[in-house]
């Protein structure tokens, strides 16, 4: 029976060696892929970071353009107003000098320019 016991004993420590040997193998093969995992999810994350600075700089930079294109058809359209004004300005003018040379003169306007009558 000591001899059983014995047996019994030294295959007992064989398998809780083992078993240490299996679960110490097995948590380092879990670190590994623990370190694996955050190596590449920081490496990622620094992709997505930099794609992210990237885009909110084409978006300023696309913001200001459309800003900017703004800012033109303002001008162009307070240029275009501006001669407006003075077209009209002008045209007054030229209708008051001709009422004047009209009414010194006794002519009546002509049909074409005025069709008030």
């Amino acid at each position: 029976m000591e001899t059983g016991k014995a047996q019994l004993s030294v295959v007992e420590a064989w398998k809780e060696e083992k078993m240490t040997k299996v679960t110490s193998k097995t948590q380092k093969k879990l670190h590994e892929i623990s370190g694996w995992e955050n190596k590449k999810t920081r490496k990622i994350e620094s992709q997505l970071a930099s794609l992210q600075r990237k885009m909110d700089s084409e978006k300023m930079e696309e913001t200001e353009k459309l800003r900017s294109k703004k800012a033109a058809v303002h001008a162009k359209a307070r240029e275009k107003k501006a001669k407006v004004q003075t077209r009209r300005a002008q045209e007054i003018l030229h209708a008051e000098e001709e009422a004047v040379r009209l009414q010194a003169t006794g002519q009546i306007p002509n049909k074409s320019s005025c069709s008030c009558f």
